[in-house]
């Protein structure tokens, strides 16, 4: 066993290191590289610009080898929104051209955060080297309309189907949904209808998952052994067993292309291939070897499939299944055993959705008895045969039955107790909670055996510790370009700014602030702070409030600012109370102080939004804390002539991101921060923090933090007369991301 372990720990590692080679060269991001290449992917097109994957061919610059596999931006849009290039003059880009043109990459990136996605392990994980953008200004020439490879042919037939549903349904919900379900592009599902799937626990539906595979599969084994049952001179040449194994692995494997091949479909593909080989076998094999032996093949080809939850909920489920259901001495009915299976998993996941999705859907047994059948059985056969023959009728009746069944959704949402938030459990409560389960799941007879639900009682405790009054926890979130930033004392949350939009279906408090509150478990904030009305601060707030609505609402915008109108289609946001900050506000939390400094209640015609950013001092026993928003050098003069004696603090986050308008040395002499933060994105376009700015602040002695380097930082103003510093990048290190050598809890 140890031999084993051993040997299976080196091959993960040879693994890992032969895709690293490929990434790429650090000396190589930003520059200008002219390739040459073929789109594997179907487009992916928003109000930006178009997004495809490109197999790399060629790089006409020798000094830096490229990725065999891109993701590449050809954007129409500026960063703040203004047109790049007319529309009528980009080209549109389609699935299985070969293209040369010139890009700007960088490496894979991810923000860094307690409990948030890692954009770079997903990257690693599919084989996507770098990312970047298509030059628009250079020449673009198309080499070929149709490449005759393998992906190129997979991907323009993946396309064509995409675009047949969209020609029959139009730019509706369902059409949205079916393209989803039938080539796995669910570019087009709006954040919204998202949030829904998620509410009712059945976002897994919505999507080529391995439910979908597994059915059109065992649909594709029977007709196979039926047909060839027809014909005893076939059976007499091949067992119909092997026959209905070829049949069952046809189509899979033909779902599975029009899916792309994507890394989840591939790890159901392994899995049922795998299954359908040992049940064609003449010997009779337990399950579990069967279930073991898949497994083993999945990881054997993807070591990277134990990164996803998917990979844990589809082997646990089957697993689940086969040790409650199986070996039973009275079978029951069919109606019976469909309720059972039902009820079976949807407790049994109970303790795998609290740690991975701190949700729990009251109303998923309900959505999902009534989604599984209607979608896997019905949408899903019916869309793929109107996507690939010229009958319009099924289309059209898939997208009646979606839509019959999006209503029924809709109602089950409603409900008050549909969907509940709980925060992440200690590792000791969840594994006691798992072990309960199992209780649960032993046969009838099984002493005590309801008991074991019992366990997951634990699962409402923190992983955090409670604070006392006088202490804080500051949290300066990871959010890329932007300002996030979350204070909590004893019994109150503040959260002062949300990050930016990053697209019309993405932004930071979708994508980490909000994961992050019900990380937590906050249920509510009592303020909400937005500290100006610049994309980078404000552009994630009405998502957060729209997940976790706050007790009040202060900032420095104006009644006509957008996103006081973006607030009128959240309903928890509508009746929220808001006030204007100014300098002299001042209350007092669990024996924490919090005090508005600026700006003050008249300022001057003309000033920019930057200089009209709420500054708050945030005071405890154990230090103080300056969040400064945005502020330039107007603001930070005003600052010195107005209250230069509460200036001081032991942690500040940089105004403006360290940009060369603020931070000014008389300013920082007055603040004398011990530790000062710099939220700024990777390689972002505007050089923040600029090295004269970094000098400065290192020079009066200051340790500074960056967020691009560091991910969040978390502050525990606990004990002492200086808070405790928690880098994230550092605290939880990846061999995929450049390793940090300083401790994790220093500087």
């Amino acid at each position: 066993m140890l031999l084993i372990a051993a040997l299976a720990f080196a091959y993960a590692q040879a693994r890992a290191w032969w895709r690293l080679q490929s990434a790429l060269p650090a000396a190589c991001e930003q520059q200008v590289i002219q390739v040459r290449g073929v789109i594997v992917s179907v487009p992916e097109r928003d109000a930006r610009g178009q997004h495809v994957d490109m197999a790399i061919e060629h790089s006409f610059n020798r000094s830096c080898p490229l990725p065999a596999r891109l993701r590449l931006s050809l954007y129409e849009q500026s960063y703040r929104g203004d047109t790049a290039k007319p529309a009528a003059l980009m080209p549109r880009l389609q699935a299985g051209e070969r293209w040369q043109f010139s890009v700007r990459l960088k490496r894979p990136h991810a923000t860094r955060n307690p409990h948030g996605f890692d954009y770079a392990a997903w990257c690693l994980a599919n084989q996507i080297g770098a990312s970047g953008s298509i030059v628009s200004k250079a020449p673009m020439r198309k080499l070929h309309s149709l490449v005759w490879q393998p992906a190129a042919l997979i991907a323009r037939w993946r396309a064509n189907v995409g675009d047949r549903i969209e020609q029959v349904l139009g730019s509706t919900l369902a059409s949205a949904v079916l393209r989803a379900l039938v080539i796995g592009d669910d570019s087009q599902i709006a954040r919204a209808d998202w949030q829904l799937f998620v509410d009712t626990g059945i976002n897994h539906l919505v999507s080529i998952s391995g439910l979908h595979i597994t059915m059109l599969a065992s649909l594709g084994y029977l007709c196979a052994s039926w047909l060839w049952r027809l014909r005893p001179s076939w059976a007499l040449r091949l067992p119909s067993s092997l026959a209905a194994s070829a049949g069952g692995a046809l189509v899979a494997i033909a779902y599975s292309a029009l899916a792309g091949f994507s890394v989840p479909t591939q790890r159901t593909l392994y899995m049922l291939l795998t299954v359908l080989v040992m049940l064609s076998l003449k010997h009779r094999l337990p399950f579990s070897w069967v279930l073991c032996v898949a497994m083993w093949v999945v990881l054997l080809l993807d070591p990277w499939a134990v990164m996803a939850p998917g990979f844990w909920l589809s082997f646990g489920a089957v697993a689940i299944l086969a040790f409650a259901m199986g070996g039973r001495l009275r079978q029951a009915g069919w109606w019976q055993s469909a309720l059972q299976t039902q009820w079976i998993i949807t407790l049994a996941f109970v303790p795998v959705l609290v740690m991975f999705f701190n949700q729990l859907s009251l109303v998923s047994p309900l959505a999902n008895g009534l989604a599984i059948p209607m979608v896997s059985l019905g949408v899903v056969p019916l869309a793929i045969a109107g996507a690939v023959l010229p009958i319009d009728f099924l289309l059209q009746l898939a997208a009646g039955l979606w839509q019959g069944c999006a209503h029924a959704l809709q109602w089950l949402r409603q409900l008050p107790w549909a969907v509940s938030y709980v925060a992440t459990p200690p590792m000791w409560a969840w594994l006691l909670a798992m072990l309960g389960t199992l209780w649960w799941l032993m046969p009838r007879g099984w002493p005590l055996r309801w008991s074991g639900l019992l366990l997951w009682l634990p699962l409402c405790l923190p992983a955090t510790a409670r604070l006392q009054p006088g202490q804080m926890r500051v949290t300066v979130l990871d959010v890329g370009q932007g300002l996030s930033v979350l204070v909590q004392t004893a019994q109150h949350t503040l959260l002062y700014d949300a990050g930016p939009v990053y697209s019309e279906q993405s932004d930071a408090g979708q994508r980490i602030v909000l994961p992050y509150l019900r990380h937590l478990g906050v249920k509510q904030l009592d303020l909400a702070v937005v500290s100006h009305d610049d994309n980078d601060h404000v552009g994630g707030m009405a998502s957060v409030l729209a997940g976790v609505p706050a007790k009040k609402i202060l900032s420095s915008l104006t009644p006509e600012a957008a996103f006081f109108t973006q607030l009128q289609s959240v309903p928890k946001a509508t009746h929220m109370p808001r006030f204007t900050c100014h300098a002299g506000q001042q209350w007092q939390w669990d024996q924490v102080t919090f005090r508005v400094i600026y700006p003050a209640q008249a300022l001057a015609v003309g000033i920019r939004d930057n200089d009209k950013s709420c500054v708050i001092q945030v005071v405890s026993a154990h230090g103080s804390l300056l969040l400064t928003g945005d502020i330039e050098q107007y603001a930070e003069q005003a600052l010195l002539d107005s209250a230069p004696e509460k200036l001081r603090s032991n942690v500040m986050t940089m105004p403006h991101h360290g940009s060369k308008t603020s931070s000014s040395l008389a300013f920082l002499k007055q603040v004398q921060p011990e530790v000062a933060i710099a939220t700024v994105g990777y390689l972002n376009r505007f050089g923040h923090p600029k090295p004269a700015v970094m000098v400065r602040y290192q020079a009066l002695g200051s340790h500074t933090l960056r967020s691009d380097e560091d991910g969040a930082v978390v502050l525990d103003f606990t004990k002492g007369a200086r808070p405790q510093v928690t880098r994230w990048r550092a605290a939880e290190p990846h061999y995929w991301e450049a390793l940090d050598r300083r401790p994790a809890n220093a500087l």
